[in-house]
C-alpha cells in the first residue's frame, strides 16, 4: 500500500501513531486505520492535524507525495499550539526519514512501471 501523507508528516516530525491518536482524541488503532486509508477522516481531525503539523489542509489531504523542506537548524524546542506539549525535534530521527524516503522511492518506482506498462499497451 502506498504511504499516505498522514504517515509521512508523522514520521518526518518524529511522532509515534499513539501520540497523534492522542492529539485527535482517538485510539491508536483508529488512527492507524486512518493513516492507511484516510478516506474516513473527519473535517475536525484534518483541521487539528493541519494545525499540529503547521501545514495547509490541502497539502495534508493531497494524494501527491508531500514536499518536505527542512530548516537550517533542525533542532528546535517549541510548544505545539494544539496540544500544549513541549517537544524537542532532535534531528528528526534520521532512521524514520530514511525509511519514509525509501517507501516513497518504492512507490514512485511502482507508479513509473505501471505508467510505462500502460503506455506500451496503448500502442
Amino acid at each position: 500500500m502506498a504511504t499516505t501523507s498522514l504517515k509521512i508528516y508523522r514520521q518526518v516530525n518524529g511522532y509515534e501513531q499513539k501520540e497523534i491518536a492522542e492529539v485527535l482524541g482517538i485510539s491508536p488503532n483508529t488512527y492507524s486505520r486512518l493513516e492507511k486509508n484516510p478516506v474516513n477522516i473527519t473535517g475536525e481531525q484534518v483541521k487539528k492535524l493541519a494545525e499540529f503539523y503547521n501545514v495547509e489542509i490541502k497539502d495534508l489531504l493531497s494524494e501527491a507525495t508531500p514536499v518536505i523542506t527542512f530548516k537550517e537548524n533542525a533542532v528546535t524546542k517549541n510548544t505545539n499550539p494544539v496540544t500544549g506539549y513541549i517537544h524537542s525535534n532532535t534531528v528528526h530521527s534520521n532512521e524514520n526519514e530514511v525509511k519514509s524516503l525509501k517507501e516513497e522511492i518504492d512507490y514512485l518506482r511502482k507508479q513509473n512501471t505501471e505508467l510505462i506498462k500502460a503506455l506500451g499497451e496503448k500502442k
